[in-house]
């Protein structure tokens, strides 16, 4: 069996580094892999969010959840009101026809 070439980058590892790679588990190595496609800006980003203290960390992730409702209201706001229109104009014609149907 014929062992693959280590890639250059492997090779310039220190043994303590390699050795602590070799602990991660699957999910730590996703982890990773998406922080190192990271560029520099977003890492810097990154860094500074996973910096904050404890409360502001918490409040991070509110701000996050809140615009993401008021984001999906936003998208979905001209659907509801069009629904709405449209069953009240649906009803308003039931309406009107019941009423004119009786003499």
């Amino acid at each position: 069996m014929q062992m693959k070439e280590v890639p250059s980058r492997l090779r310039d590892l220190d043994p303590e580094t390699i050795l602590w790679l070799d602990r991660l588990d699957s999910k730590q190595r996703e982890a990773l892999i998406w922080a190192g496609r990271l560029n520099p800006e977003q890492r810097d980003r990154l860094d500074e969010f996973l910096g904050l203290d404890e409360d502001h960390f918490a409040a991070g992730f509110a701000v996050v959840k809140l615009w993401t409702r008021l984001r999906w209201l936003g998208s979905t706001s001209m659907w509801i009101i069009l629904t709405v229109a449209g069953l009240l104009l649906a009803i308003t014609q039931i309406i009107d026809q019941v009423k004119g149907a009786k003499p």
